[in-house]
């Protein structure tokens, strides 16, 4: 996957910018808030329609103005695309090849990215939810059509918890609350069986990446706990098969009725999962260092990376300064994975920064939102 074109109009801190990109690594270069890390977020919200920084459309907008733009015109498995989005304060529009897209949720799986940010330490330290939310990210790019299954599923949770919290636990209420069973059993199997599946699959790929970054025999390892079963499984092969699952579901919810009624919300389901990585054996969240939470998180990009490479056409990789803070070593084993294949932006803060590791990429200036390329 490669981005030729990159047009952005009252994005964040960038007003106009239009952009010839090659292939390969793009190293932008500027002082802080300059507009580097912007950029990446315009093309990730391009393919996810979301922001690592923010769900609200007005703080994405230039200050001053009222709509914002940003177009890629790309290739993807040899066929080039042009994808593009038009936002004011409270709606998104996306196009594809001049044609809009009915809904948001289809736009996944037509430009992939993987983005590393330092909020990405947060996978260790943010909790369940920063957790599940950084799995569902990656697996929808690959299983699109599992957005609309975890849309729906939350949805239907928030019938059953308006339930809980509105009325009391007559029967008539239980019945009514019992209603939306069902409905959290279908799709709340779908999303446990694949999240578990690729969750565990990306810690396996994580654990070599993670050896070759700190060149240790240092053994990283992850557990998908899930709320509904009670069970934690370590390889995919352990997870039960849907129609089990959806039993496990069932009884779990009859057992925690009188809890989801006494709380006012839902305690069994995948919305309560959690993903618990380990180094020798130990909570990474509790013991690691964060030389280890960082290479960790590193490696679990690397692994996303691989999941959505489709044949000899890997997702475009944003990486915004995330090695500032790593030693040589490191740095030059994390930049030789990252650099190895496809398109990459990687942002720095000074032309020193990379230390001269990063050999043939393309440099842009970044300053006052204005991006140029670099000459010679």
């Amino acid at each position: 996957m490669h981005i030729h074109q990159l047009r952005i109009q009252n994005f964040r801190n960038i007003r106009e910018a239009s952009l010839d990109l090659t292939p390969g690594v793009q190293l932008l270069i500027g002082r802080n808030a300059q507009g580097k890390t912007s950029l990446l977020e315009a093309v990730y919200l391009l393919a996810t329609a979301t922001s690592h920084r923010t769900h609200n459309n007005r703080e994405l907008i230039t200050q001053g103005e009222t709509t914002a733009f940003i177009e890629a015109e790309f290739d993807r498995d040899g066929s080039r695309h042009r994808l593009s989005t038009g936002f004011d304060s409270k709606e998104r529009r996306f196009r594809i090849d001049e044609k809009p897209l009915k809904r948001v949720s289809d736009l996944y799986g037509i430009l992939k990215a993987v983005f590393f940010s330092p909020e990405d330490l947060e996978f260790l330290s943010g909790g369940p939810i920063a957790r599940r939310r950084t799995m569902d990210l990656g697996l929808c790019q690959q299983n699109p059509p599992l957005v609309r299954v975890l849309l729906d599923y939350r949805k239907a949770l928030k019938q059953r918890n308006t339930l809980l919290r509105q009325a009391d636990a007559s029967i008539t209420t239980r019945n009514l609350v019992k209603a939306w069973n069902p409905e959290l059993i279908r799709l709340g199997t779908q999303i446990l069986s694949q999240r578990a599946d690729y969750t565990l699959k990306l810690v396996e790929k994580a654990s070599d990446y993670y050896a070759s970054i700190t060149g240790s025999r240092e053994n990283l390892a992850g557990v998908y706990r899930s709320s509904m079963t009670h069970l934690a499984w370590r390889k995919g092969g352990e997870i039960p098969d849907e129609k089990d699952l959806k039993r496990y579901f069932e009884i779990a919810l009859e057992e925690t009725v009188e809890k989801d009624f006494l709380y006012r919300q839902t305690h069994a389901g995948p919305h309560r999962d959690d993903i618990v990585l380990e180094v020798c054996g130990k909570s990474a969240e509790r013991y690691a260092s964060q030389g280890q939470r960082r290479s960790i998180v590193l490696a679990l990009k690397l692994a996303e990376r691989d999941l959505l490479t489709s044949p000899n056409d890997p997702p475009i990789l944003l990486v915004d300064d995330v090695t500032h803070e790593m030693d040589m070593r490191r740095c030059d084993r994390f930049l030789e994975n990252i650099c190895s294949s496809g398109q990459v932006f990687l942002t720095f803060t000074e032309t020193e920064s990379h230390r001269g590791l990063i050999k043939n990429a393309t440099e842009w200036h970044v300053q006052d939102g204005m991006i140029s390329r670099r000459s010679g």
